[in-house]
């Protein structure tokens, strides 16, 4: 026993082998990729900072020398007050072609701020030198500036200037575009250098990559048919067993296997197999009872103010002489309830229900008189067939209380019975009050099963009684319409499938 648990407790579960699947083929996978964004990342940063140098490079590469020449010109020829600089640029003009001079001294500060410390530069190569010359060149740059600016405000020394403008300043500013251009080669030869790095190694790191693929890509196969196999033979092997269960072999039960979570499946299905065979014995003896306790429920639906109104018009015309109406309402009220009870039999005949619906209409014509008619048509080709018991007398109840009584002068109700085909209909017409739209709506909710405004009110038997009852007895093979008009009455059309019969017939 003891062997068996230390045996049970190095045994590998679902959770580990997957685990040890992840590790030899996630762990792999991510370090390959997390070395391909680094080296990406790597590139991206050297060329944006490539990319950031030649912006600021080709700035004045295009516009300094001729900004510079310009200004130093105006201040040569005396158009340009130099004093002024000390406020910025200077507009010429007000109109909207006026010409801005820019400050000489703000546009060599700048371009020292950007050579010297916006660029990244690294010492000792190319570029660095170029750099060098730049800002060496700014420096003597700015000298001659001052140098002329001074001379702008002393008379006598226009020849002087012309020979720092021309000299210096425009040499000057050839020499900077010129660094600038060789500053912008040599980054670019850069550039080319860092592509070629680049590209070595990507085939470098691509053929290690492949290799380390093609490793794990295989013992990942390994592993994963490995792991496959010891879930999916088990897991078969249960749902061959469930299978053999949902056909109706309660007797069949599930082996155990070395794989701790299948064995938990198995253990946790034979459990539930022995529960189910058991519910199912208490079902059938509940469904049983249930069935008993239909019967009588059915049966005592019948609405107790018809038989307590119906004896009380007996007493009234019996008092009254009327000897002859008292004999026949008797009859008919026997008959009614013969029909109800009908030896406990579920299911009569159409021509039986006609009776029973008839008995009931001659009572209440009785009842109300003038302000009941009424008329009954059964095909006689559906006569001799069967049909769920009380299932018109409740509809044409339910014509007479809510259509005909609420509706003044009275009104008459049309029974018809027909074959349709596979199905037997039968309509209950009456020319009552009717109903609006927003209630035929719910009416038609509740007949469906859902939630409806009318559930609170009360009522007898009912149609929605009638619908339950039909549509157990059934199933698919029975549907209720119903269409009504305010102020013209309403019908009540119910379907029954001729082959519910038959089948029931043969049991």
């Amino acid at each position: 026993m003891e062997q068996g648990e230390r045996k049970r407790s190095y045994r590998l579960t679902l959770k580990m082998r997957l685990s040890v699947l992840l590790f030899v083929t996630a762990i792999p996978l991510t370090g390959m990729m997390l070395g391909i964004l680094t080296m990406i990342q790597e590139y991206s940063d050297s060329y944006n900072s490539i990319m950031a140098n030649l912006k600021v490079a080709n700035e004045y590469n295009i516009k300094f020398k001729e900004d510079m020449e310009y200004s130093m010109y105006r201040v040569m020829i005396g158009l340009i007050d130099a004093s002024k600089f000390e406020n910025g640029d200077i507009l010429e003009g007000s109109t909207e072609y006026a010409t801005v001079v820019k400050n000489p001294i703000n546009m060599i500060e700048s371009a020292r701020h950007s050579f010297g410390t916006v660029i990244d530069r690294v010492p000792g190569t190319d570029s660095y030198i170029k750099i060098q010359g730049i800002l060496s060149c700014l420096d003597t740059l700015e000298t001659a500036v001052n140098r002329m600016i001074a001379n702008s405000v002393v008379p006598g020394t226009y020849g002087e200037s012309a020979a720092i403008w021309e000299n210096d300043i425009k040499g000057l500013c050839s020499m900077i575009q010129d660094y600038i251009t060789q500053y912008t080669y040599y980054e670019l030869m850069n550039m080319e250098e860092l592509q070629k790095q680049l590209e070595e190694q990507v085939n470098q790191s691509v053929r290690g990559f492949m290799a380390l693929l093609v490793s794990v890509l295989a013992a990942g196969l390994v592993l994963s048919t490995l792991i496959t196999k010891s879930v999916t033979t088990p897991i078969n092997s249960l749902r061959q067993t469930a299978e053999r269960f949902g056909m109706g072999d309660l007797e069949v039960r599930a082996r155990m296997y070395a794989l701790e979570e299948i064995n938990v499946l198995s253990r946790t299905f034979n459990t539930m197999s022995d529960k189910i065979a058991e519910l199912m014995k208490k079902t059938k003896q509940e469904q049983k009872n249930l069935r008993e306790a239909e019967l009588k429920l059915h049966q005592e639906q019948i609405n107790p103010h018809f038989l307590y109104n119906t004896l009380d018009s007996i007493v009234w015309l019996a008092e009254g002489g009327n000897n002859q109406q008292v004999v026949e309402m008797t009859a008919d009220l026997s008959d009614f309830f013969r029909t109800v009870l009908s030896g406990g039999n579920d299911y009569i005949t159409v021509a039986e229900e006609e009776s029973h619906i008839r008995s009931y209409l001659k009572i209440q014509k009785i009842r109300y008189e003038n302000i009941l008619d009424y008329s009954i048509f059964m095909e006689p080709g559906i006569k001799g067939e069967g049909i769920l018991k009380m299932t018109l007398q409740p509809i044409v109840e339910n014509a007479l209380y809510h259509g005909i009584k609420n509706k003044r002068g009275g009104g008459k109700i049309t029974i018809r019975g027909y074959g349709e085909s596979d199905y037997i209909v039968f309509e209950v017409e009456d020319n009552g009050i009717g109903m609006d739209e927003e209630t035929l709506k719910e009416l038609k909710k509740k007949l469906r099963g859902e939630k409806s405004r009318l559930d609170s009110q009360k009522g007898g038997f009912g149609l929605n009684n009638v619908a339950q009852r039909i549509h157990m007895y059934y199933g698919d093979e029975s549907e209720i319409t119903i269409t009504s008009e305010k102020h013209v009455g309403t019908c009540v059309r119910v379907r029954l499938g001729r082959s519910v019969e038959a089948e029931r017939k043969k049991l």
